[in-house]
């Protein structure tokens, strides 16, 4: 099952989530550590509701959405994961998201024109963020079934993997070249997040994480994504000059923050693990903060069982959302409040 939304998720993915692992052993990482897409729980840590249930009311204020839905030609499902300042979008597409079979790819959307990315010999490449001199990070399966990070400048990809790491995923880069994502070894327990500045990694774990994934980050390199506790539990993190804080949206058991922009609003997605199309969806809701008021987003679609936010620049973010029969759709939503 996939692990991450942007890599997941996550990614996912990501994920999401998040991640995104290939099906080989050794690429995956710990079940209860894995992220964003159809990331697994020990079920004594949380609750699975049906997939009709609603996200819990709160009195926050409103904000209006111009929407748009994402598909690459001729695929049964399609994912929005990285935006830039232009406008271009990357994202994932293929017959079987979550799963991730190796039959998914990715696509770089520059204006109408949509285009694969393939890292040359990769079994697949899944492309997760773009910045607005349109570099992109991702990751790709290698002969050795691990998770290998990459850059891609024009035509030209460059792996990226952080060094005596087993697999590397790169899940976001912003207009300084700054690049986030999470290594880790095939043996080992814990996941651990980075940023690379100028060729140099620096882990970035908050105290009594055993999963740290970060997400988002914006042009001054402040990065938002999440962290799980021993509990399995996801809280969302800001990390900003070496310091981190933590973010819940208030009464969920689990929150996780996905992207910044430069004036420090975000996104993110809250709630318990619901079942859709045969996967475990974790935070089937997102929200948009600013200045300490969150606001659920709610997508002008009928049937979003999950909605899952990935990169916001600007007043515009991207996200995929799941229906009742387990259908994918990528999406992009320019906020006016």
């Amino acid at each position: 099952m996939l692990r991450n939304r942007q890599f997941y998720r996550s990614v996912l993915l990501a994920i999401i989530a998040i991640e995104l692992l290939s099906v080989s052993s050794q690429a995956q990482p710990p079940a209860k550590q894995a992220s964003r897409f159809g990331r697994s729980r020990d079920a004594r840590s949380i609750a699975l509701l049906s997939a009709s249930a609603q996200p819990p009311a709160h009195p926050f204020s409103e904000i209006t959405l111009a929407f748009g839905l994402i598909d690459f030609p001729r695929s049964p499902d399609s994912t929005a994961q990285g935006l830039n300042s232009r406008g271009d979008i990357v994202g994932l597409y293929g017959p079987n998201l979550p799963a991730y079979e190796g039959t998914e790819q990715s696509y770089v959307l520059e204006g109408n024109s949509s285009q694969e990315l393939i890292y040359p010999g990769a079994s697949y490449t899944l492309g997760l963020g773009i910045n607005k001199g349109r570099k992109i990070v991702g990751w790709y399966s290698g002969a050795d079934g691990n998770a290998h990070a990459f850059l891609r400048k024009g035509k030209e990809y460059t792996n990226i993997d952080h060094s005596g790491s087993d697999n590397t995923i790169a899940s976001n880069i912003n207009d300084a070249d700054e690049i986030i994502g999470i290594y880790y070894q095939n043996t080992a327990d814990t996941i651990h997040g980075f940023v690379l500045k100028k060729g140099v990694y620096t882990t970035i774990d908050p105290d009594g994480s055993i999963f740290t994934e970060p997400l988002g980050i914006n042009s001054n390199g402040v990065i938002v994504g999440f962290w799980l506790d021993q509990s399995q539990f996801s809280h969302g993190f800001v990390y900003q000059n070496g310091q981190f804080t933590s973010i819940d949206y208030p009464g969920a058991n689990n929150t996780e923050l996905s992207g910044i922009n430069d004036q420090g609003q975000m996104v993110g997605d809250y709630g318990d693990d619901i079942i859709v199309g045969q996967h475990d969806w974790p935070t089937p809701n997102a929200f948009f903060l600013d200045q300490g008021t969150f606001t659920p987003i709610q997508l002008p679609v009928a049937d979003a069982q999950v909605t899952w936010v990935n990169t916001l620049v600007g007043n515009e973010f991207v996200g995929m959302y799941v229906d009742s029969l387990g259908n994918i759709e990528g999406f992009s939503a320019t906020i006016s409040q």
